[in-house]
């Protein structure tokens, strides 16, 4: 009566598991952006995330399990069986149900007995639930599964990406090998809101476009999302309305020509609604116009943030040689009025000089009394108490700052400008070049690195018939007629601008692009005239084109055959 008896079975459990034993095929591997930090009008700065994505092929099988499953006797069977044998064996063995029964019959009953009763306890029925054993095995092959893996790129070294954004197939910008550090790129889409101004409106678009290698990725931003409509108003002096009602009595407040006001509603003919110091007014639209503007502080189009390094981490201001023993004739002089100038503002100037400064003191071994600093809007009265040196040792001089070409008396002359607390004030460059030669040094080397203000008359007698060549050829001239010992290098032509070495091709040199390539030639041991000007020919032009589309021709003159560590 307790009979009973466990069996084991497979089970499917899963028609498509992955098959983890096998390696998963790669079908397509890239890098792509992704935007993580959406634009918005208060913050119009667009975040993009390089991924490493790669699409990988799973082969998927038929996932068994074994489980074990306990049995038990269907009890009214059984007792059916067996009264069903009894009856069988009875009648069998007895002459209750067969009178004179015979042999093969008998037998044939007594087969039928056993049969039923060992069939009647056959017949079993599960007991309980199954037992998961939790041993599973895959089988044949059901398919297969692709899956994207993505993974955040942040390489040790740069990688390069080309930037294009459009509007309505317009180019806006482009920009190609854009650093990608630490696989982060920004964009300031609120930098072009000048540039969309007037061919926008509330449907516009901007398409942005990411290259990277081989693969390119789009990105579509609508206007609305970086920029907010504003009212500008055009008209010397403007009513705002309490209702669109040309009246006397709405009349709420005025507003002057160049204001901006926040767009509430364009839909009338007639008026502007908009906003002004938390309250709504109208504006007729024949005062105003729409321009569309970020609420955030408009920069530059890419975003690059330059660590601040400490004198001495730039290749050039460090590993200097030393070229010549300390001579105690020897002198130094850098002259310069670009500091508190209202005429310009000159970046990395205070730096240039310290590098000056310093390849003085370490390659030409001049001590901190030989070298003298004259920077102020006027450099004649400092200039004038330099004492004589009497045709002993060498003078080397670094004149930085602004000047301006003018025509005197039929005849372009360079002067350096000055704006400060005393008004503008204009020193010639020949005056200073006067006081130069008063001091009377046995060898002069003057590098002359000036920014030029102001559009330069190439149409005057003079400019046009020397040109800016020979506006730089008479002025050393003045110099190298009385000292021959002497040799004058400028860093450009009148016109152009001495530019600095930085950029987001090449990073930050936080030195102007003349005087880095100064020191690099003295870091070079090219302390001969004739070949530091010929590196400074090879590299400054170059460098200025290439990073900022601009030419930069250095112009030297004089006795190219001296030699700085003479």
């Amino acid at each position: 009566m307790l009979v009973s008896c466990t069996t084991t079975r497979w089970v499917v459990t899963e028609q498509n598991a992955v098959d983890e034993s096998v390696e998963p095929r790669v079908i397509l591997e890239q890098q792509v952006f992704v935007l993580e930090n959406p634009p918005s009008v208060d913050n119009p700065v667009a975040g993009f995330q390089l991924y490493q994505v790669k699409d990988l092929e799973y082969i998927e099988r038929v996932k068994v399990e074994r489980n074990v499953q306990q049995y038990k006797p269907k009890w009214g069977f059984v007792l059916l069986g067996l009264t069903g044998a009894a009856i069988s064996a009875v009648a069998a063995n007895s002459n209750l149900v067969f009178t004179n029964a015979s042999t093969t019959q008998k037998l044939g009953l007594n087969l039928t007995a056993g049969i039923i009763g060992v069939l009647s306890f056959t017949n079993l029925q599960p007991s309980g639930d199954p037992i998961q054993s939790g041993e599973t095995k895959l089988m044949r092959q059901s398919g297969s599964e692709v899956v994207r893996d993505s993974s955040r790129v942040q390489p040790s070294d740069t990688v390069f990406a080309d930037v294009s954004v459009r509007l309505n197939d317009e180019e806006l910008f482009s920009q190609t090998e854009v650093p990608v550090e630490e696989g982060v790129l920004e964009l300031n889409l609120g930098s072009f809101s000048e540039e969309v101004n007037g061919r926008i409106d509330e449907s516009s678009e901007i398409e942005v476009s990411l290259n990277q290698s081989e693969y390119q990725n789009l990105f579509s931003f609508p206007i609305t999302q970086f920029l907010a409509p504003y009212v500008k108003i055009n008209s010397l002096v403007v009513s705002l309305r309490s209702t669109p009602e040309e009246e006397d009595l709405n009349v709420m407040t005025e507003v002057g020509q160049g204001s901006f006001l926040e767009l509430v509603e364009n839909s009338s003919d007639d008026y502007y609604r908009v906003v002004y110091e938390g309250e709504e007014y109208f504006v007729q639209k024949d005062e105003g116009s729409i321009e569309w503007l970020s609420t955030a502080e408009s920069g530059s189009a890419l975003v690059f943030e330059f660590a601040d390094l400490p004198f001495g981490e730039i290749d050039v201001e460090h590993s200097m040689p030393v070229l010549k023993p300390n001579n105690p004739a020897d002198r130094g002089l850098v002259l310069s009025n670009g500091f508190d100038n209202d005429v310009g503002q000159r970046q990395y100037l205070s730096r240039d000089h310290q590098l000056f400064e310093t390849y003085l003191k370490t390659s030409l071994r001049l001590r901190e009394n030989q070298v003298e600093k004259i920077t102020s809007e006027d450099l004649l009265p400092g200039l004038s108490e330099v004492p004589g040196m009497n045709q002993d040792g060498s003078l080397y001089v670094y004149l930085s700052g602004f000047a301006e070409v003018r025509e005197e008396e039929d005849q372009s002359e360079i002067y350096l400008i000055s704006d400060g607390k005393n008004g503008v004030k204009r020193t010639a460059l020949n005056e200073i070049i006067e006081d130069l030669k008063r001091i009377e040094p046995d060898a002069l080397f003057l590098f002359i690195d000036l920014d030029y203000t102001g559009q330069i008359d190439s149409n005057s007698n003079g400019f046009a018939r020397n040109g800016s060549s020979g506006l730089l050829q008479r002025t050393a001239n003045r110099l190298v007629r009385d000292l021959p010992n002497s040799a004058v290098v400028f860093s450009n032509r009148p016109g152009q601008q001495s530019s600095l070495y930085t950029g987001i091709i090449d990073g930050n040199k936080r030195h102007s692009i003349f005087n880095y390539f100064l020191g690099e030639a003295i870091q070079q041991r090219r302390t001969r005239i004739s070949d530091l000007v010929n590196h400074l020919d090879r590299n400054v032009d170059y460098m200025s084109r290439r990073l900022h589309d601009l030419p930069q021709e250095v112009q030297a003159f004089g006795n190219l055959n001296l030699n700085l560590a003479r």
